[in-house]
């Protein structure tokens, strides 16, 4: 599959094959609009004469050709040299993960029409930078994270009476650091696409520490050219020590267990070539043009691909914890609240649904040991160092029950896959966070009372923190270094289906992500 140009990439298995996925989408987009869908040869653009606007309104018939236009009085736009500035802006749509062939008018067979197409395809690519590609709000059952909004319309037409469509456009996509860091990610990755690669390491059995397999020297080499082990890899099937330290840290950075042992999943991890990485970097880049550009200064930001928590103070990390999130059949939502007060020592108000499916069945003696009673048909759990919510519940107002909070069950956070809640948040060192958000709001003496108390009891915090709770399986970390993690939920398959590209490969072992309902420590 291409990802943001017009050459051709290889498959996983080493046959390449021509630009299509983005393509595709905009014919089916243009033939719904009465216009040919674009080839290679439109890009050679026609002269521009004069066009006669009865004309033009007689072939723009799309809505937003009809909009456009009316907010112009059906005054024609494009000049040649806007044209030729937006030819040499789609030829740069690669910096965004995106193909610019996609976007190119199709071939008129009259001035008003080619007129039409322009505009058409400037309006559409300006949308995809702005916005995306696709809507998330209808990709998925719930996404409430703020979005950005833009009105092209009006943009367009300023840009081309200003005679700056290039600047533009370029002004729509994120600005940010760590999407310009992606961004040139992307392109050197594709330029790697199509060299001479290594030979894939063979699926096979399970190799533990200290075993023997013929498989090992290629794994050190492997992990020698990543940078994970450093020397000249040796020629022993022994998966020696130091091969087992380096598995662990590329596994660590995968979100899997750091056993140092060698399966199928980890494997998969080490033969991820440039195809693979580039095609995350497309669905990453994207989930990030849907954000609104200016996040705000203080925040709390949660990837629930990753499972770690960051706090934002006034444009600065402040903060970091790892998170223990929804496991994949109960995943976490791409949702966007905010709390201005904590709850300490909170009840676990039971959903309804967990306490039919795990906990009702079970009987009253279960309740009892759980210190849970059943009150107008509900099951609550009465707080306390041993129950769910922990001795901190970060109040999130949203109508989802979604929130972060503490957890007793402190052991889930020395794992690398920490995918393993019923949706909600737990939050490492979730009453040292709490202590440190009530001095820095103004609520410390209130906070520390109510916490010794052992009673429950609202502590409020002079601010309002808003929460994002957002799903990036690549992003930077903060030694700058661009990093790929797995896909628990399968959202990156979600995506990339709708987006037209080839299915990605999850690297994360479903095991490691689903608990066990009957082990599975209880909690929300």
């Amino acid at each position: 599959m291409v990802f943001g140009g017009g050459d051709a990439v290889g498959r996983p298995g080493g046959e390449a094959e021509p630009a299509r996925a983005t393509r595709r989408q905009f014919g089916a987009w243009a033939l719904g609009m009465g216009l040919a869908a674009p080839t290679i040869a439109s890009a050679q653009l026609l002269p521009n004469p004069t066009v006669d606007p009865r004309v033009l309104q007689s072939v723009a018939t799309d809505p937003r050709l009809i909009r456009f236009y009316a907010l112009r009085g059906w005054t024609p736009a494009w000049t040649d040299d806007q044209a030729r500035q937006f030819s040499q802006a789609l030829d740069g749509a690669v910096r965004h993960g995106l193909d610019g062939d996609a976007f190119r008018p199709p071939a008129a067979r009259d001035p008003a029409s080619r007129e039409a197409g322009l505009t058409l395809a400037a309006l559409t690519y300006a949308d995809a930078l702005a916005r995306g590609l696709v809507d998330p709000t209808k990709l998925f059952k719930l996404f409430t994270l703020e979005r950005q909004t833009v009105d092209v319309a009006p943009g367009l037409s300023q840009a081309l009476d200003r005679r700056g469509i290039g600047a533009w456009l370029d002004g729509l996509a994120p600005r940010d650091a760590e999407y310009k860091t992606l961004s040139a990610a992307y392109v050197a990755l594709r330029a790697q696409i199509g060299q001479a690669g290594v030979s894939a390491i063979p699926q096979g059995g399970a190799i533990q520490p200290g075993g023997q397999d013929y498989r090992v020297p290629m794994i050190a080499q492997r992990l020698y050219d990543l940078g994970y082990l450093t020397g000249p890899p040796m020629a022993s099937q022994t998966l020696s020590a130091p091969i087992s330290e380096a598995l662990k840290l590329i596994q660590a950075e995968n979100g899997m267990q750091p056993t140092g042992r060698v399966g199928n999943t980890t494997v998969a991890v080490l033969n991820a070539g440039p195809t693979d990485h580039a095609r995350q970097l497309v669905l990453n880049l994207e989930r990030r043009r849907w954000l609104r550009r200016e996040a705000p200064a203080t925040r709390i930001d949660v990837n629930t691909a990753a499972a770690f928590l960051t706090f934002y103070r006034d444009g600065a990390m402040d903060w970091a914890a790892r998170t223990v999130v929804g496991s994949a059949n109960r995943a976490t939502p791409s949702l966007q609240s905010a709390f201005s007060q904590l709850v300490v020592n909170p009840p676990w108000n039971v959903p309804a649904s967990i306490a039919r499916a795990e906990i009702l069945p079970r009987g009253a003696a279960y309740l009892r040991r759980q210190n849970m009673y059943v009150t107008g048909g509900r099951v609550v759990q009465r707080p306390g160092p041993t129950a769910a919510l922990g001795l901190v519940k970060f109040d999130m107002q949203n109508p989802y029950a979604i929130y972060l909070h503490d957890t007793p069950s402190k052991s889930l956070f020395a794992r690398a896959a920490r995918h393993r809640s019923h949706g909600c948040v737990r939050v490492e060192n979730a009453v040292e966070f709490a202590r440190h958000l009530s001095e820095l709001y103004g609520a410390s003496e209130r906070f520390e009372e109510v916490l010794a108390s052992g009673k429950t009891g609202v502590v409020p915090l002079a601010a309002i923190i808003p929460v994002r709770l957002l799903y990036h399986t690549a992003f930077v970390d903060d030694q700058g270094k661009v990093v790929y993690r797995s896909d628990p939920y399968g959202w990156d398959i979600t995506l990339a289906t709708a987006l037209g590209l080839d299915r990605p490969r999850s690297t994360l072992n479903p095991e490691e992500a689903t608990p066990d309902p009957d082990t599975a420590p209880l909690g929300p």
